[in-house]
């Protein structure tokens, strides 16, 4: 493997990287508003037992859609290191390493989802619907808590990545700046939820501001990027 890419070589890497992102983006969303966000009603443990006794198959397409995100982010964590081992041979390393912390934590996490329908498998008639049912909701629980403890190093793992975009002298550094700054969002967000749970809606409201509108934009520059032959 080369130690130096050239212009042409590091465009085709943008390109991959914009499209591994998009994957990111798409199967994220996919999962989380196509699936859980249609399934699962956290006022009413009842109804959602009923959608996903009645809906097993889309529960594990989720489930599915979210093991493409995390293969998806290992690529991003190979990309974003070719493209700054050269500026950053130290700091790239812990980049890619956090982002694959996120992307293992996210992929070990998606258990707890499959545990579901194995639950109903095995309880089918259940003695003590209750207990079914409190189960059920230590799985969703689990699984969202779960979801938020990836956000620590994946936040972590985009304040040393804007760093670099922003030192790099290639890269755009207004993106630079807001990958940085959403990358503290993820975490705030994170150990708000963890430690405050009271204010989770004030932080989600703040990784809605910052970190959804960075990445997207992320995404486009890095395609057009790639898509730029000079």
């Amino acid at each position: 493997m080369k130690n130096l890419i050239d212009q042409s070589d590091r465009n085709l890497i943008l390109g991959l990287t914009g499209v591994l992102y998009l994957a990111v983006i798409v199967c994220g969303l996919f999962s989380e508003m196509g699936v859980r966000g249609v399934l699962f009603l956290p006022e009413d443990i009842q109804q959602t037992m009923e959608n996903i006794k009645g809906n097993q198959s889309l529960l594990r397409l989720g489930v599915a859609s979210d093991m493409l995100m995390v293969l998806a982010d290992i690529g991003l964590a190979w990309c974003f290191f070719i493209l700054f081992r050269k500026n950053f041979p130290k700091l790239s390393y812990l980049a890619a390493f956090l982002r694959l912390v996120q992307a293992a934590l996210i992929g070990i996490n998606l258990i707890h989802l499959l545990q579901i329908p194995a639950l109903f498998q095995f309880f089918s008639n259940p003695t003590e619907p209750l207990w079914v049912a409190q189960k059920v909701s230590y799985l969703i629980e689990s699984h969202r808590l779960g979801y938020l403890l990836s956000g620590i190093p994946f936040g972590m793992s985009c304040v040393v990545l804007g760093y670099m975009m922003y030192r790099s002298g290639w890269f755009s550094r207004i993106l630079g700046v807001m990958v940085f700054i959403a990358g503290f969002a993820y975490l705030i967000d994170s150990f708000t939820n963890i430690l405050l749970p009271q204010y989770a809606s004030q932080s989600e409201i703040l990784v809605l501001a910052t970190a959804v509108i960075t990445e997207l934009s992320l995404c486009i520059y890095l395609i057009i990027k790639g898509l730029n032959k000079n």
